[in-house]
């Protein structure tokens, strides 16, 4: 016999167990959203932002945390952002920078 919980667990849909997610897939859904954003700017403005987000992670009290939204880069939006988030845009930045180096 199935308990009641179960029954409204599977009739929901839902997994076994939730829990948040994994430190890799949030530095993935980071840096997939970053990527896809960068890609529309030129470059002056990925160096602009670069140097910006850079500012903001050599600061003392830096952290790379993953959900807290906790450092404003003005370069970017007007929306606060994850260490970790800003992080994965520094990568996709230099990654750009450097595959635009390697086109040119």
């Amino acid at each position: 016999m199935t308990s009641l919980r179960e029954a409204v667990r599977r009739l929901l849909g839902r997994a076994e167990e939730q829990q948040m997610p994994d430190v890799p897939d949030v530095a993935l859904a980071y840096t997939f959203y970053w990527t896809k954003l960068a890609r529309l700017w030129d470059n002056h403005r990925r160096a602009q932002v670069l140097r910006a987000v850079e500012d903001v992670m050599d600061a003392d009290d830096f952290a790379p945390n993953l959900m807290e939204r906790r450092y404003w880069v003005p370069a970017t939006d007007d929306v606060a952002h994850a260490g970790a988030s800003l992080a994965a845009l520094r990568r996709v930045l230099q990654a750009l920078e450097e595959f635009d180096n390697r086109s040119a």
